[in-house]
């Protein structure tokens, strides 16, 4: 059984204040909500034991902090396939990867990322859309046995988060009453 997570960059600088896309740095609330990601990812059951992200300054950075927070600052596989990849590419990048390794954490870009997701749990179909914002995080999971074997459809999805989710689910455990309930209608 294998496991991927394919975490989407956090929020960057706008692309009008860097001439070269590349070199966006995080910006705003990114850095919070990539450590806010890493940290729910430490506490999952089978946290990733390896990340492949692409070089590009925002994916690094975020792929860094995760890095730190997971223990992984060793086991980080910089790789130029995964910027402005297809998701064919990102999947072969995957299958690449150390057959040592359960889970698997991928940092990269839309629309790849996005769409690697919904191939993977949907063969590819076009039927399925998939929303993944800045710090989106996706966990994976397959029955295949080697990462070589992972394909179109060979995955189910087991989660799909966001930093605003989080939040709102931390800030609700925090203060139980804040959620507003609807009174039932008596004309209903």
């Amino acid at each position: 059984m294998k496991r991927i997570s394919i975490l989407r960059h956090a929020k960057a600088a706008p692309y009008g204040d860097y001439s070269i896309d590349f070199q966006r740095p995080l910006a705003g609330r990114g850095p919070d909500d990539a450590r806010l990601m890493a940290g729910f990812l430490a506490g999952q059951e089978q946290p990733p034991d390896w990340i492949i992200s692409s070089p590009a300054l925002r994916a690094r950075q975020t792929a860094e902090i995760a890095a730190q927070i997971l223990g992984l600052s060793q086991a980080i596989l910089w790789d130029e396939r995964v910027y402005e990849a297809t998701a064919e590419t990102l999947l072969q990048v995957v299958q690449a990867a150390p057959e040592r390794c359960g889970h698997v954490l991928l940092v990269g870009h839309n629309p790849g990322c996005a769409e690697l997701a919904a191939g993977l749990c949907a063969g590819g179909s076009d039927r399925i859309g998939l929303h993944l914002p800045t710090a989106g995080l996706v966990c994976l999971q397959s029955d295949v046995f080697y990462w070589h074997q992972m394909r179109r459809g060979a995955a189910y999805l087991r989660l799909l988060v966001s930093p605003k989710l989080i939040k709102g689910l931390l800030n609700n455990s925090k203060d139980p009453g804040a959620t507003k309930r609807r009174k039932p209608d008596p004309k209903e």
